[in-house]
């Protein structure tokens, strides 16, 4: 069985916060109601997720209906904290746990399902979406993501982790820095070592090496998996993010 980790936490003090008045992201409206009840649906509809834990404060949770949210769990006081809450909080049956932020507002069942499907073919413990630069620019036009150029092709990371429960439980601390560095290709490097720095910076390392150094980090089976579903990377970070997913959804 895998369960959803729905992770809705953390406050905006930023310009976005500013413009909106909105202090928590999940619950900024994209297409007529908050992005949170997007993801929402998007895991409730999915074929390959069962349990969904919601992990947020108060606000977030009393956005969320009773029947949309199998389990809730608060928020930490940092990220690591969050994810810790919800791993265990997840239904003991669930092997497989996805973390999933909820700060996606166009994202599909069909996205989740994908992602799923095409990560447990791969057999590894952590499973992690990257997503090909011209699926976000057709998707979204005007969008600004972090790339990453590999002897593969030009990627963007997701904002979604498929990894077995035994891993989030002896490892939380790095997966949250893993997460934390998911935007910025130099910290990710740093993680990996100097010569993946020259590598990321000159294209000239492969999918597979980076899975490679990813496993002897970890000490456990690392996978990339590809997907086309531009949905999964793009989250509502700034004001500039928000008006693209308006647009994006018609309103």
């Amino acid at each position: 069985m895998i369960a959803a980790i729905l992770l809705a936490g953390g406050v905006d003090h930023g310009d976005l916060a500013a413009r909106t008045g909105i202090l928590h992201r999940p619950l900024l409206e994209v297409g007529g109601r908050p992005i949170l009840l997007a993801v929402l649906a998007a895991l409730r509809g999915s074929r390959s997720v069962g349990p969904i834990v919601l992990v947020g404060p108060e606000a977030v949770q009393a956005v969320a209906a009773d029947d949309a949210v199998d389990v809730r769990a608060p928020e930490g006081e940092t990220f690591l904290e969050s994810i810790a809450h919800g791993v265990t909080a997840a239904p003991a049956g669930a092997e497989h746990l996805l973390l999933i932020t909820g700060d996606l507002p166009l994202i599909p069942a069909e996205a989740v399902d994908d992602f799923v499907q095409r990560s447990l073919h791969t057999h590894a413990e952590v499973r992690y979406p990257i997503i090909p630069k011209d699926s976000c620019e057709r998707r979204f036009p005007g969008g600004r993501r972090t790339y990453v150029r590999l002897r593969e092709g030009t990627f963007t990371g997701g904002n979604a982790v498929l990894a077995s429960r035994a891993f989030l439980e002896r490892s939380q601390e790095l997966i949250g820095r893993l997460y934390a560095a998911r935007k910025n290709p130099l910290k990710l490097a740093a993680l990996f070592g100097l010569p993946f720095v020259f590598g990321l910076l000159t294209g000239r390392l492969s999918i597979r090496q980076l899975e490679e150094r990813a496993s002897a980090i970890i000490s456990g089976r690392v996978a990339a998996v590809i997907s086309t579903y531009a949905e999964l990377g793009f989250d509502v970070d700034k004001a500039e993010d928000l008006e693209v997913a308006r647009r994006a959804a018609g309103g």
